[in-house]
């Protein structure tokens, strides 16, 4: 009997940065069963440490040639073409029948891409604020991607969305219908038994007993780690020294954040970590995770965490709160209100069975929603039918 052709599937992305949407392409790299799909990774903006993760896995990662700013219009326009030819001859040598992008610029250019060279192709939508534009409205690059957007978006196979709330969001932006969103949810792997807690204590020189809580993500607006430090600030001044917060991520708000932490005097309590290769270890080494953030997809990191069985206190904020049931699987604080992040983080460092009820119930919650060797089957099937359609 003759040997099944594999299904190659290219995965465009703009950055191979430690972002959510990055450390879930691993994720889906992983899931997708190799014995059928024959992954290849290409990236047109920035490469990062998710590289070498990738590659590991005996996957093909290609850095193509870099996108020009659209201020630059002549110079876009060729950067464009350039990334087109050689996407076009990755493809051809590659033999890839399949592209699913991921994020923005990746989405826009992947679809078109399709489009021209026949292939079908998946955009992937991570985040409920995906389609905001903070530029002020009298930029006339704003009402060219609201534009763009408008058009992709409804020439895309499927639009992949990971949640039903951002396949809401995506169905009232571009008025597509129902069918014409796909929704993954967000979830990984849970290939981490064998790691073990890192000695954060030894590391930072911190000796002793203490609780510790992790936050996970870029250091930008949107993660908020700005409350976080508040709150913490609020608990030190009502006496719990035994703290160790840890923040684990790198971003542009990183001089604010230490600025922060210097006027408040929290330099022995909070520790900005950067960029880490054993986030895992590091939560298991944690006591509660806490996601302060203004707006979310489906946080990856939230669902580590989740498998890890940490209790989880989040904002109240979109991509969180339609994941996190207060007082059930986690708790729920008011966005931007460090004092009511506060009280939530005393809750449960001073209530040992509330602590116990919430990790427990999010270890669960995470193997019924988030397991994604399970919720990668309905993807599978979609791409099968499509290379037959096509």
């Amino acid at each position: 009997m003759p040997k099944t052709r594999k299904i190659g599937i290219c995965h465009l992305v703009q950055s191979l940065g430690v972002g959510g949407a990055e450390i879930l392409l691993l994720h889906y790299i992983k899931a997708l069963d190799h014995s059928e799909f024959e992954h290849f990774v290409y990236c047109f903006e920035s490469t990062g440490p998710i590289q070498a993760e990738i590659e590991k896995l005996g996957v093909d990662v290609k850095i193509g040639p870099r996108r020009a700013s659209i201020k630059r219009p002549l110079a876009f326009f060729l950067s464009i073409i350039g990334i087109f030819s050689d996407l076009k001859k990755y493809i051809k040598k590659k033999k890839i029948r399949v592209i699913q992008a991921h994020m923005g610029h990746a989405n826009q250019l992947g679809t078109i891409f399709g489009k021209i060279l026949r292939i079908p192709t998946f955009p992937t939508v991570h985040n409920t604020m995906a389609f905001v534009d903070r530029r002020k409205k009298t930029d006339i690059r704003v009402h060219l991607k609201k534009f763009g957007d408008e058009i992709i978006y409804r020439m895309a196979d499927k639009v992949i969305a990971v949640s039903d709330e951002v396949k809401q969001i995506v169905q009232t932006n571009y008025h597509l219908n129902s069918s014409d969103v796909f929704v993954l949810k967000n979830g990984i792997i849970a290939e981490f038994d064998n790691i073990g807690p890192v000695d954060i204590e030894t590391e930072l020189s911190v000796p002793g007993a203490k609780k510790k809580l992790i936050a996970v993500g870029s250091l930008t607006y949107q993660k908020a780690f700005e409350v976080l430090i508040k709150a913490a600030g609020d608990l030190v001044e009502k006496g719990h020294n035994d703290l160790l917060v840890l923040i684990v991520g790198e971003g542009e708000e990183r001089p604010q954040l230490e600025n922060l932490i210097s006027d408040l005097g929290l330099r022995k309590w909070v520790h900005l970590l950067g960029l880490r290769n054993d986030v895992l270890g590091l939560l298991k080494t944690s006591d509660v995770f806490i996601m302060p953030s203004r707006y979310e997809g489906l946080s990856i990191a939230m669902i580590e965490a989740m498998a890890c069985g940490l209790p989880i206190i989040a904002s109240d904020a979109p991509g969180l709160n339609s994941t996190i049931q207060h007082n059930h699987n986690g708790l729920l604080f008011a966005v931007e209100n460090h004092r009511a992040l506060s009280d939530c983080i005393t809750r449960v460092l001073t209530d040992s069975i509330l602590c116990q009820e919430l990790a427990t119930a999010a270890k669960d919650y995470f193997r019924k929603e988030f397991d994604l060797s399970r919720n990668i089957d309905p993807f599978c099937a979609l791409i099968k039918e499509s290379v037959r359609q096509g």
